[in-house]
């Protein structure tokens, strides 16, 4: 599996357990010239924008570490895109998902509202 291919199977891991906690899935794969936002969810009062980090080792640090400032003002600037183009009112929040991967067995980790 490549890097791409391992990428998207964590998303698909992801999908699969935010709709197992009654999450129901909007957009995957949000995409606009700035970048992408991988899942787009909606639970409640809430529209959620999800930044999915999917990983084998800790070699290059723990998943979460990858959504650092920058990662995560390019992500509110896709999400304010996403707002305006679909004239939406809901509250909004960013969540992080993380999955590590070992022994081909993965362990998920929600960090809801992460910032």
């Amino acid at each position: 599996m490549n890097k791409k291919e391992f990428g998207r199977w964590g998303e698909e891991r992801a999908a699969e357990y935010l709709k197992n906690r009654g999450y129901r899935i909007v957009e995957r794969n949000y995409r606009v010239s700035r970048g992408e936002i991988d899942l787009i969810v909606e639970k409640g009062d809430y529209l959620v924008f999800v930044e999915v980090k999917t990983r084998k080792s800790f070699f290059h640090g723990l998943p979460q570490e990858a959504v650092d400032f920058r990662k995560q003002n390019k992500l509110r600037q896709i999400a304010n895109y996403y707002l305006l183009q679909n004239k939406t009112m809901k509250k909004m929040r960013f969540d992080v998902l993380c999955i590590n991967i070992k022994n081909n067995k993965g362990k998920i980790e929600h960090y809801i509202d992460a910032f």
